[in-house]
């Protein structure tokens, strides 16, 4: 297959064609309910007629998204993992990317030998949580480790500096975080600019929301969305989570909640504290005039 890197630009037949290698040429697919969270709901499928049969047991009317399974993903030690970005729309329906996205790893060595075996395909934690066969630190216990096998990640988490150092070591001249954020944005400013006229339908005035959008790079360093998320997970299962979200949420409540509020008489900037990352929101549309 050709070879890619993050910095890409238009995508070319080579490319074109590397990316559909990658997506897979065992027919596989995943399956997913259109209103759960947390993985829950979510099966594998090796054929159609599996997922047919799948689907005949739901109630009529259900609604599910069905997904090409991206067969070939770049790996994490061997492991599986996707990229978690928090993705914001203002009051005044301005976009913005939180810069401190992270990873989410799979607990169990990737192969597509077992698609049942959700420990192997997702990466949520409410998932990866229940494996028995990690300890009470979310590493794998002793002899269910093989000699040269890292431990698990605190709440399966890893931040964009690890991957960085990850992409270095193990993928040389091939880019490195800020990369795949650089196109992390053009994905997200893409997908705003397509359903951007059924965005708050009921014209709602003095809202916001914050979106958990999941991309996931494959073996030929090519970035997927995968899904936008409603309502993400915003616990603390690890330390990476605690200062992401500490820092998100006190810079979306800034951005968004407090221009409505007037700061009152006498009131000194200096006496906010400082909350790190509170400053990481960068819009991304629509862009600032004169750039």
């Amino acid at each position: 297959a050709p070879q890619a890197s993050f910095k890409g630009g238009k995508m070319n037949r080579g490319d074109a064609i590397a990316a559909t290698n990658t997506a897979g040429d065992k027919n596989i697919w995943i399956v997913k309910p259109t209103n759960n969270n947390r993985g829950n709901g979510i099966r594998v499928f090796k054929s159609f007629a599996a997922i047919d049969a799948h689907l005949q047991k739901k109630p009529a009317g259900t609604q599910v998204v069905v997904q090409k399974y991206i067969e070939r993903p770049l790996l994490y030690r061997r492991r599986k993992f996707d990229i978690r970005c928090l993705v914001m729309v203002d009051p005044l329906m301005q976009i913005y990317v939180y810069r401190n996205a992270y990873l989410r790893t799979s607990s169990m060595e990737y192969s597509l030998d077992n698609v049942q075996d959700l420990f192997i395909h997702l990466t949520n934690y409410a998932v990866q949580k229940k494996n028995k066969k990690l300890d009470k630190n979310n590493s794998l216990e002793e002899d269910e480790m093989d000699e040269d096998e890292d431990p698990m990640e605190e709440g399966n988490n890893l931040n964009l500096e690890q991957l960085s150092a990850f992409l270095r070591e193990e993928h040389p001249g091939r880019g490195d975080a800020e990369d795949v954020m650089r196109r992390i944005r053009e994905i997200v400013v893409l997908v705003f600019m397509a359903v951007w006229k059924k965005l708050n339908p009921l014209r709602e005035k003095n809202t916001f929301e914050v979106f958990g959008w999941d991309f996931l790079l494959d073996e030929e360093f090519r970035v997927w969305l995968i899904e936008v998320n409603t309502n993400p997970y915003i616990g603390c299962s690890s330390e990476i989570l605690r200062g992401i979200f500490t820092g998100m949420l006190e810079g979306a409540c800034r951005t968004c909640v407090d221009p409505f509020f007037p700061p009152p008489e006498g009131y000194d900037a200096a006496d906010i504290e400082d909350v790190e990352g509170s400053d990481l929101w960068d819009k991304v549309y629509p862009p600032d005039k004169g750039r």
